[in-house]
């Protein structure tokens, strides 16, 4: 700007610098069965007690609630939330009449499932004057036993009562005037869990955002798992595609409950993808319900997401989740098959991860390997690596659109990738003793020449040098001779 005043003038410039944050890579993506909660909608939750509080707590029929408290008691921190079902399902409601028997409101569970067969609206304090009443709604009959009150709307009138804003309640006004319902309760009914015939919708499409895609829309979703249909290699397959698509997540697979060494193997087979986006852990974990002090037997998805998360904050990504320090699983008390190391073998070289007993460590993840016959994907952490990279740099380069395409843009843009990649060298998850021999990056006039730079493209190379878990320790002794 010009200045007209003799004086001392401050203007800040900016360096043409724009560093690369890295992204997470601990969020959990969970779709499955619950006793309540929206359907096809991905909810966050940080804890276990948000996770009771809209999904309800452990249910016999269900792994989803296992699922999770497992991923936090392994030390996750946040995860997003899909609850699965059918299309058929239904939402239980209730109608509210006066004491004529006109229908004055409806009152309708914005979650399908029987679970709201449960509810209950009650009407008190109904004033003839003012023309208000109170309306409650309740888990469990408000007149016995400690019922759970949801929600609660005092001195309201039958023209006010549906504005309320409500996540878990639809309150719909049926009739007009100076109309007051009966005191009194009413039972919310029709709810249900949609036809057993009629199949659960897992996949989903982009375009009806159900099932996996009900993920779409959270772009820090990261470690993907669906436990509640363990065993199912179709939906086990497309949820490693579906990581495989997003390029920014990893899928942990579920075996059926029981399956012996034979059936892992064919399952694995039949589940193996290219690239290395999922992985597949076996067999079954048992943990104690912390509420009850039961044993109850759970897939190991959520235990492996759990431990992927404390590794990812405690050594970083690079590290593999696996080991008696890392692999350690704080709340696992028993395993479907004790597994020893002629067992694990065969396991091994299909990419299927063995969960194992060792003494006096405890009962460890041991193994690392994505589901892949790719040998250049085939560790766990290499793949999350590079997941890690490519995503931070993808999000921190979107400033370089539109941008004029020249050797001073291209200066700027690798100054800052091998600025990023130095730290990730210097955290230990590139193998090197210098930057130079962990990575290169290349942006120049040989990948960008005038004919890519006319069709609007700036290419840019990078390699890394990802270190590679010691998956075999091999010590040699010889007697010495004096």
């Amino acid at each position: 700007m010009p200045y007209k005043t003799p004086g001392v003038y401050i203007e800040e410039v900016s360096s043409g610098s724009k560093p690369i944050a890295g992204v997470g890579t601990s969020t959990g993506g969970f779709i499955g069965f619950s006793k309540t909660g929206p359907m096809y909608n991905a909810k966050m939750v940080t804890n276990w007690t948000q996770f009771v509080k809209l999904f309800g707590g452990f249910d016999p029929r269900f792994k989803l609630p296992y699922t999770v408290w497992s991923f936090f008691a392994e030390g996750g921190s946040k995860c997003f939330i899909v609850r699965a079902g059918r299309d058929s399902s239904a939402k239980a409601q209730c109608i509210v009449k006066d004491g004529a028997g006109a229908d004055l409101l409806k009152v309708k569970d914005n979650y399908p499932g029987e679970e709201g067969n449960d509810l209950w609206a009650r009407v008190l304090k109904v004033n003839e004057t003012k023309k208000t009443f109170s309306l409650g709604i309740y888990k469990g009959d408000p007149e016995k036993e400690a019922p759970n009150l949801l929600e609660h709307y005092s001195e309201r009138t039958l023209e006010d009562i549906d504005d309320i804003e409500s996540k878990r309640f639809t309150i719909s006004q049926l009739a007009v005037g100076d109309l007051l319902p009966a005191e009194g309760k009413t039972p919310l009914e029709g709810g249900s869990e949609g036809k057993p015939s009629d199949p659960i919708t897992w996949m989903g499409t982009p375009a009806n955002k159900k099932g996996f895609h009900a993920f779409d829309v959270k772009d820090d979703v990261n470690i993907v798992s669906a436990p509640d249909a363990a065993g199912n290699p179709d939906v086990m397959k497309y949820g490693i595609t579906y990581c495989y698509n997003r390029r920014d997540a990893y899928f942990i697979a579920d075996p059926a409950f029981n399956t012996d060494l034979e059936g892992i193997e064919k399952f694995g087979e039949a589940i193996s993808s290219p690239a290395g986006y999922g992985a597949l852990y076996y067999p079954w974990v048992t943990i104690n319900n912390p509420n009850t002090g039961k044993r109850v037997m759970v897939p190991p998805s959520g235990l492996a997401a759990g431990s992927f998360a404390h590794t990812d904050s405690t050594r970083g990504v690079h590290k593999a989740p696996a080991g008696v320090a890392e692999g350690f699983l704080n709340i696992a008390v028993a395993l479907e098959f004790e597994l020893n190391a002629a067992e694990q073998e065969n396991l091994n070289d299909l990419g299927i991860n063995a969960i194992r007993r060792f003494s006096p460590e405890g009962i460890c993840l041991w193994g690392c390997r994505n589901i892949t016959a790719d040998a250049e994907w085939k560790y766990i952490n290499v793949r999350r690596l590079f997941l890690y990279i490519e995503e931070s740099i993808k999000k921190a380069s979107t400033w370089v659109v539109f941008e004029p395409n020249d050797p001073q843009l291209w200066g700027k843009v690798k100054r800052n990738i091998v600025a990023f990649l130095t730290r990730v060298w210097r955290s230990g998850a590139l193998f090197g003793g210098t930057p130079e021999e962990a990575f290169f990056v290349k942006i120049d006039e040989e990948n960008n020449p005038p004919e890519e730079r006319d069709a609007g493209n700036l290419n840019i190379t990078i390699a890394c040098a990802p270190v590679k878990p010691a998956e075999f320790v091999i010590i040699q002794i010889s007697q010495k001779t004096l």
